[in-house]
């Protein structure tokens, strides 16, 4: 679901940064020039030391050519550092990312220098060494000690560093305090539990108004979505490689628990009578106060009740995923864009794609940008919703300029500062992910529609469909 999360702050990165050169999506591979230099073999580590004066010439990665504006903004991107490193000469190569494709690019020399790609390659890319390691030059760099560590994490394998974020999102559960209020009923911990959701729900659910205590996504490969991060909050996983094969390890006892959850939320009308709603359907349901909690990632249930639905602010909290028992973790769907470097590009090229990378990184022209984007929301009636995990910590310099910037306009939604220190994040399936979400919904509809059915022989049908249909046919080169 990575083409779900976009928000206001993502489309100031691509305008002013243009870190992520769009999010990036598997598409069929396009031939691409050969890296400008002769290859260095092996993961070689990022070089700490300055761009040699030589010439370098080094292959971004760009975009489509009916991709204008795209094009346009990379190259007045490249202008502008080409201006400041006069000896660096740029390629371009719209190739984007593909799991499947990856392991022929590498093999065929024909990867860009940098590319980007999403959270769930990390270990995968490290294990094949299609990614160059860069923790020298990131420890080196004055802003290493200012990455936020979580939206880090997918590209950190055993104390080293592979990439660098661009964006990111972490599942959330967003709750109506006005529902909450007139109900007389106090809100659940933030450090909650499956259990406190349950009775959240139990409290506000009222079907003769058309109000449910939660909506989960029922339809379409959101449905498979959402029920991951209940599948990861008790202990599961979607997917493992095992000898170069995918064999998926969701039919476990943390899949049964999460399927038994929605059963509950079932069995007592907890979800809304039309359960069947898709990502667009859920969020519209909730801004109309028709549901007193909504699964999203990051603010998007809160920009669509407050911009759209015309709810205030102050009724909007956004909470963790829930743990399944207190004192777990609260784990959600991590998702997000990373900038790597290609480990066969020379060390002077590893260099120069490092200081490219980074080279608009914490600039007051994202701040001016933000700041406009406020002021334009302002004139608007409308409200600027923040993404709550961003690619600098909180605590940085540039983040505390930041959280200034906003503090300063009254139409800024603002986020309870528990949740960033409970909520964890865990990648999403790497291979065939929206297959496997989609059959999961098949049974997340079952669930909804069957009384008496078999969960465990439910789980067990799909995860042997999944497998023989879906991950046995894909090829890990």
């Amino acid at each position: 679901m990575r083409g779900k999360k976009t928000s206001a702050i993502s489309a100031i990165a691509l305008t002013v940064l243009l870190a992520g050169c769009g999010a990036p999506s598997a598409t069929t591979s396009t031939p691409s020039a050969s890296p400008a230099s002769p290859a260095a073999t092996g993961s070689t580590s990022a070089s700490t030391a300055a761009p040699a004066a030589k010439k370098v010439t080094i292959t971004a990665q760009g975009f489509k050519p009916d991709q204008k504006e795209k094009n346009d903004q990379l190259d007045q991107r490249i202008a502008r550092f080409k201006a400041k490193n006069p000896n660096v000469e740029f390629k371009k190569d719209d190739w984007q990312y593909n799991p499947l494709e990856i392991g022929i690019k590498m093999a065929s020399n024909s990867a860009p220098t940098e590319y980007t790609t999403y959270a769930t390659e990390g270990k995968v890319l490290v294990d094949k060494k299609w990614v160059a390691d860069i923790s020298d030059s990131m420890n080196a760099w004055e802003h290493a000690k200012d990455m936020n560590d979580l939206l880090s994490k997918p590209f950190v394998v055993n104390g080293k560093t592979y990439g660098v974020p661009i964006d990111g999102y972490v599942m959330t559960i967003t709750l109506n305090k006005k529902l909450f209020k007139e109900k007389g009923v106090e809100l659940p911990p933030m450090d909650w539990t499956w259990d406190d959701l349950l009775a959240a729900a139990r409290k506000i659910n009222d079907p003769a108004k058309g109000i449910a205590g939660f909506i989960p996504m029922g339809k379409g490969p959101e449905a498979g979505w959402n029920w991951t991060n209940f599948l990861y909050a008790a202990g599961g996983d979607v997917q493992k490689l095992d000898g170069g094969k995918v064999v998926g390890i969701f039919n476990s006892d943390a899949g049964l628990k999460a399927l038994e959850f929605y059963k509950k939320l079932k069995d007592e009308n907890l979800i809304p009578q039309n359960w069947a709603l898709g990502y667009g359907d859920a969020l519209s349901a909730f801004s109309q106060g028709r549901g007193a909690m909504v699964m999203c990632g990051s603010g998007n249930a809160a920009d669509a009740a407050i911009n759209e639905g015309g709810i205030s602010k102050e009724d909007m909290v956004v909470y963790p995923m829930p743990a399944l028992t207190k004192g777990g973790k609260h784990t959600g769907v991590l998702g997000g864009n990373y900038r790597v470097i290609n480990p066969k590009s020379d060390k002077d090229q590893q260099a120069v794609a490092f200081k490219w990378i980074t080279d608009e990184y914490f600039t007051d022209d994202f701040l001016n940008s933000t700041k406009k984007e406020i002021e334009d929301r302002k004139t608007k009636n409308r409200v600027y919703i923040p993404q709550p995990i961003n690619y600098w910590k909180d605590s940085s310099d540039f983040g505390k300029k930041y959280t200034d910037l906003l503090a300063k306009y009254d139409n800024v939604f603002k986020y309870d500062p528990q949740l960033l220190s409970l909520w964890d994040g865990k990648p999403e399936a790497q291979y065939e992910a929206q297959k496997y979400y989609t059959e999961m919904a098949n049974v997340i509809q079952k669930v909804f529609t069957t009384k008496e059915l078999d969960l465990k022989k439910a789980l067990a049908d799909a995860s042997n469909k999944v497998q023989s249909e879906v991950f046995d046919k894909v090829k890990v080169e």
